[in-house]
């Protein structure tokens, strides 16, 4: 837990001293961190709604003094998740700026080559012409802040496989690091919702007109749609406004919450792998992303946990025979 704590600090140092190089207004950019700060700690601490049930029910079934032992470790985690969010907001909205957004044509070719010269969200769009509804986009925006935010404080306080939780944590916050920072610059985009805005002409003009007409751009996805881009065309730099297509992050929370309760229940798995699907239906049909941006992190997900299991192999392996060679 205290690798993952101080993993999270350096991180957000390092977001901050960044972003510093690139604005002049240092104090500016404190006054700014410390709002995040506290707005993303409040938010997660607002989860209580979902997380008191648990520790409840993780009191019953673990015992009281399980419980007690983890205090530590789940206010470890709570500042180590602030910390990973406030960093990975300055890093997100510093991507333009890095590297001004480039992938989009050639994200867009990808997404007709894999699906028969049919874009993604024409054939979404073909099975709902008429919209989503409320729910969907809701739990689009809402209910998957949940997981982003407050998984690594649920599998903390009710895992009783270390080894698993150790696994799950590094997972978690290595793809906030690698897949939305990191690969997120490589592949700078703003997603096919934004394409003709800014690279011009009419190529995503049916994908405008299918939102519209469904209702979606009059919603609340619709309206953190054009707040995006407004603060993006108008130069700001105001946290938690950034833009960033490739690859999902949204997919890749929820192939890492699909993932943890298919290890944990049966009873679980269906729950999870339809969580899983809506996320990605929805990311494509609401124009945020290319299909191609949640694939990339659906398997990026899968070999990052195949590869952390591997690496913790040995290790478990040597915690086996050390009892048996004394």
């Amino acid at each position: 837990m205290v690798m993952i704590l101080r993993f999270s600090l350096l991180y957000v140092l390092s977001a901050l001293g960044l972003t510093a190089y690139l604005h002049a207004d240092f104090t500016q950019l404190l006054t700014d961190a410390l709002l995040a700060a506290a707005t993303i700690g409040q938010a997660i601490f607002g989860l209580w709604i979902w997380l008191v049930p648990i520790g409840v029910a993780g009191i019953f079934l673990l015992g009281r003094e399980h419980m007690r032992g983890r205090i530590r470790p789940i206010l470890a985690v709570f500042v180590a998740s602030v910390a990973l969010q406030v960093g990975f907001v300055f890093f997100k909205g510093a991507i333009p700026r890095l590297l001004p957004y480039y992938a989009d044509p050639d994200l867009a070719r990808v997404d007709l080559w894999l699906h028969g010269g049919v874009a993604p969200w024409q054939w979404l769009h073909w099975l709902l012409p008429n919209g989503i509804g409320t729910f969907p986009a809701e739990a689009y925006l809402n209910l998957w802040s949940v997981p982003a935010m407050g998984f690594p404080i649920l599998i903390v306080a009710t895992e009783t496989d270390r080894a698993r939780m150790i696994r799950f944590l590094w997972l978690f916050f290595g793809s906030w690091f690698v897949l939305g920072n990191i690969i997120a610059l490589l592949g700078s985009s703003v997603g096919p919702v934004y394409y003709d805005r800014l690279m011009g002409g009419d190529t995503f003009a049916a994908l405008t007109a299918a939102l519209k007409s469904s209702g979606i751009s009059d919603g609340p996805i619709g309206y953190l749609q054009n707040l995006l881009w407004s603060h993006y065309a108008a130069g700001g730099t105001k946290l938690n406004l950034g833009i960033s297509a490739f690859p999902s992050m949204h997919v890749a929370v929820a192939t890492i919450t699909m993932l943890y309760l298919w290890e944990r229940s049966k009873w679980l798995r269906v729950p999870g792998v339809l969580f899983l699907l809506g996320i990605v239906f929805l990311s494509v049909y609401s124009g945020f992303h290319y299909a191609v941006d949640g694939y990339f992190s659906f398997a990026a997900v899968l070999l990052g946990n195949w590869a952390i299991k591997r690496r913790m192999a040995p290790a478990a392996d040597a915690t086996i025979l050390r009892p048996i060679a004394a």
